[in-house]
């Protein structure tokens, strides 16, 4: 199977950057072995999986995630996916996180990683943008409960990482249960991760988190430093920018269950729901806060240039783009433009 056919039912995941791109994401279920062809002197590679195979060079892949592994990776390959500046993620289901390898990261001419730094140890801004990022995620539920302006309210008002995590961990216990009642498993934990439901949706998480850390790195972000998840012994900025764009992939999945009629099984859920959650992101939707119509997709790509338009004070607020209707008024002064804006 070449790149041009990389659509697959057996779990191969691809996802152009756009219509013109000419490299894809790709993600690989129980991967046995990888060989270099021809040996020593191209960068085409045939990795071989349980159930198939895929050929490509590697100039033609963005980002490279491995599920379920059981083979061996050759250090020559990782040094390659270094030289190609190509993330490799590597997951499997009883594994809380995934072990991610990115390219060493340079800084830019306007040294951004200093800025993120000091943002993130100046307890003002961190709280704000981390307030942001959970009032996104709490206007993503309004679907499915009801969110009151007090608890708006609130989350204005807190001014520690504690505070804002305390109310978004109510504001989440209370979607969680109405969201798997919706789907008709009332009772079900999201911790619950054998269950088919939530290993789908740590799946999509996944899928769009390889998106954000592709974006993250190419704009020399680093994904360790976060401001709403604390630790820095994991790529925290990708699950903080993931935050407000969560209800996509729960929606994704909630559609596949409506529509499986019973067939419950981690391969018909997680794949059909990667599917739906592809389509979703290649719609086009508009984003009032700068006036323009993208694919949702790009969505993912413009809150890390929101972020680092904030981090090097070209804009004086955190504006997430959020897809929406239009509305009144003069459009914001924004430094930056959305990627594939029509």
């Amino acid at each position: 199977m070449e790149i041009n056919s990389f659509q697959h039912p057996d779990f191969i995941w691809t996802w152009k950057s756009s219509k013109r791109s000419k490299r894809a994401s790709l993600w690989l279920p129980y991967f046995q072995k990888v060989e270099r062809l021809p040996k020593g002197k191209s960068d085409r590679y045939c990795f071989k999986f349980n159930g198939g195979e895929v050929t490509c060079h590697l100039k033609e892949i963005d980002f490279l995630m491995i599920y379920g592994a059981t083979g061996d990776l050759p250090i020559e390959l990782l040094d390659k996916l270094a030289a190609y500046k190509i993330p490799l993620m590597i997951h499997r289901r009883n594994m809380p996180r995934p072990y991610v390898f990115f390219p060493s990261i340079d800084s830019d001419n306007n040294d951004i990683l200093t800025s993120q730094i000091l943002y993130r140890e100046n307890q003002i801004k961190r709280t704000y943008i981390a307030r942001t990022l959970i009032r996104e995620r709490m206007r993503g539920f309004q679907n499915t409960i009801n969110i009151s302006q007090s608890d708006f309210n609130k989350l204005s008002s807190a001014r520690s990482i504690e505070a804002i995590r305390c109310i978004e961990a109510r504001t989440t216990k209370r979607y969680w249960a109405s969201y798997y009642k919706e789907i008709g498993f009332s009772g079900l934990a999201r911790r619950d991760s054998k269950h088919p439901v939530n290993t789908a949706l740590d799946a999509t998480s996944y899928f769009m988190y390889g998106v954000i850390l592709r974006w993250i790195l190419f704009h020399k972000l680093s994904p360790c430093h976060g401001y709403l998840h604390e630790p820095t012994t994991y790529s925290s900025l990708c699950y903080d920018l993931i935050e407000p764009y969560r209800y996509i992939l729960e929606h994704a999945t909630s559609k596949v269950i409506q529509n499986l009629d019973g067939d419950f099984t981690d391969k018909n859920i997680t794949g059909a729901s990667i599917a739906q959650l592809k389509d979703d992101l290649d719609e086009i939707v508009y984003v009032p806060s700068s006036r323009m119509k993208v694919a949702r997709k790009n969505l993912l790509h413009g809150i890390i240039l929101a972020l680092r338009s904030y981090l090097l004070n070209e804009t004086s607020r955190f504006v997430i783009p959020k897809e929406g209707v239009k509305s009144g008024g003069r459009p914001m002064k924004l430094s930056y433009r959305l990627p594939g804006a029509r």
